[in-house]
């Protein structure tokens, strides 16, 4: 995705509310400042720039069955992605092109200054052990997690993440589940600190974009 089709998606989930609510009138830039110093120009990434929020306290149980919370994230850049392992398409997508962006990245401290977890919306479904199995086929080092319903929503909502899990009965074991598809970066400091939709020939240009944040912050 180009850099003027992201701003028109960006636009678009402003609009129908899925980020509205946490940014009101919120204006998101490619050029902004960091916390410490001039602005830098990212190819796909979106920066929240005067937006960027403290994530509240959240916790929820990753696939090896330890607490994922805001001390996890601490002094890495994350990149969080949500969705389902029951996804036909755009979860596996993600994770494939996150894969092959983190395989693109060439300085070994910059992948090591980074984090992917994947985040799923459908807990009935996604018990550790089978996070464990749908991370291990795409890399891993990525990290699956979830938790009950109330306490996704701490997250979710923080982020501006609409998810909806569409059963047609009680005992339907086959329903999908909507979910917003950006992925969220958020920075050492645990902070909501940018988004990015993430397509094939999106990798070398994230790769890039990453890159840039992880050096730009050290400096």
């Amino acid at each position: 995705m180009n850099k003027s089709s992201l701003s028109i998606v960006v636009s678009l989930v402003l609009a129908l509310g899925f980020l509205g609510s946490i940014f009101p009138g919120s204006s998101m830039s490619a050029q902004v400042a960091t916390n410490n110093s001039s602005p830098i120009q990212l190819e796909v990434i979106t920066l929240l720039g005067d937006e960027t929020r403290v994530l509240p306290e959240f916790e929820l149980i990753d696939h090896n069955k330890q607490i994922l919370g805001k001390t996890r994230l601490k002094g890495k850049w994350s990149l969080m992605s949500f969705g389902y392992t029951s996804c036909p398409d755009i979860c596996p997508t993600t994770l494939n092109t996150i894969n092959h962006m983190i395989k693109a990245i060439e300085d070994p401290d910059v992948r090591e200054a980074l984090r992917v977890y994947f985040v799923s919306v459908d807990p009935q479904r996604d018990r550790p052990d089978l996070l464990a199995t749908y991370m291990n086929y795409f890399n891993s080092d990525f990290t699956g997690a979830t938790a009950d319903i109330e306490k996704l929503k701490v997250l979710t909502s923080a982020l501006g993440i609409a998810h909806k899990i569409k059963k047609k009965s009680e005992d339907d074991l086959s329903y999908a589940v909507s979910h917003s598809g950006f992925i969220v970066l958020i920075d050492p400091e645990v902070q909501f600190t940018g988004l990015f939709f993430s397509a094939p020939d999106d990798v070398e240009a994230i790769a890039r974009d990453l890159t840039r944040l992880v050096k730009h912050t050290d400096n």
